[in-house]
């Protein structure tokens, strides 16, 4: 792919959306050469991915019957890890990506994603070392985790906002392993300063 030797952080986030393209372009015509898949329409590009993700392949499934096909592919990128490891970026995160996406073109929506349709497309096509996951230091999206109260018949419990959010949407019920009450909400703990 694309060997890259700029210093991390020496580039706008507009020349790395343009280099981080070019790599999209480029792998996807390999690949699609590579398969004969034609003309397949290029994946929408988005760098709005935070957190310790680098990279993530996305599609819509169309039902065509009993057979599902997908289709409208797009690509998100983490801009942060693209600063930090910019090599690392271009060189095995877009292919990965790339990856997904050709596997459910030629295969359809139900394969595994880090499969062995997805590994031999990471290793005949791109010649890639099919690794599941990155090595790269990120830093989450979210570093404060808000606390809410909840309150049995015995104590008070802490539960975090994706469990009082579950709890809120009627998704979930918690209990109390000692006393085997349901939790109730109480009140949001203030953000430590």
């Amino acid at each position: 792919m694309n060997k890259m030797s700029t210093p991390p952080g020496s580039q706008t986030p507009e020349e790395a959306m343009r280099l981080i393209r070019q790599a999209v372009q480029d792998a996807w015509s390999q690949a699609c050469r590579h398969y004969g898949l034609g003309a397949l329409p290029e994946p929408t590009l988005d760098f709005s991915l935070r957190g310790r993700m680098a990279g993530q392949a996305g599609w819509r499934v169309r039902s065509l019957g009993r057979k599902k096909q997908a289709q409208d592919f797009r690509l998100r990128f983490n801009l942060e890890a693209y600063a930090l490891h910019p090599a690392d970026m271009l060189d095995d995160t877009v292919p990965h990506e790339i990856a997904h996406l050709i596997v459910v073109a030629r295969f359809g929506p139900g394969c595994k994603p880090h499969g062995p349709e997805w590994r031999d497309v990471m290793e005949d096509c791109f010649g890639l070392a099919p690794r599941r996951t990155h090595q790269l230091a990120l830093t989450p999206a979210r570093t404060v985790e808000r606390c809410f109260i909840y309150a049995c018949t015995c104590r008070e419990h802490q539960l975090t906002s994706i469990r009082h959010q579950r709890i809120r949407r009627g998704r979930r019920i918690y209990t109390c392993k000692a006393c085997g009450a349901v939790l109730r909400f109480q009140e949001e703990l203030p953000d430590p300063i």
